[in-house]
């Protein structure tokens, strides 16, 4: 039997396309790619529900410490990281 693709069959070798779940101020987050910025990562998690800004400050839960992860900054994200979004500091 040979296999049409244009018919509707699956065609093996593809792979649905895989989320990758994080937490956001305590709230998951289902991330689209494995490699993301810091601006995606609060972007999907507004468009989730999570109360932020695109203005607050990301950090990545790293242990016992918190590191900021900018804007602009790719990161390879994995299951079940945490991260923390916070209004920005406005007494300079």
């Amino acid at each position: 039997m040979i296999h049409n693709p244009a018919a509707g069959e699956a065609v093996e070798n593809q792979r649905p396309p895989r989320t990758i779940t994080v937490s956001v101020n305590n709230q998951q987050v289902e991330l689209p790619e494995h490699r993301v910025t810091g601006l995606e990562i609060k972007q999907a998690a507004i468009a989730q529900g999570v109360h932020l800004q695109p203005n607050f400050q990301l950090s990545l839960k790293r242990g016992n410490r918190y590191e900021v992860i900018g804007d602009n900054d790719t990161i390879a994200v994995h299951p079940n990281q945490e991260f923390l979004a916070v209004a920005p500091d406005d007494n300079s």
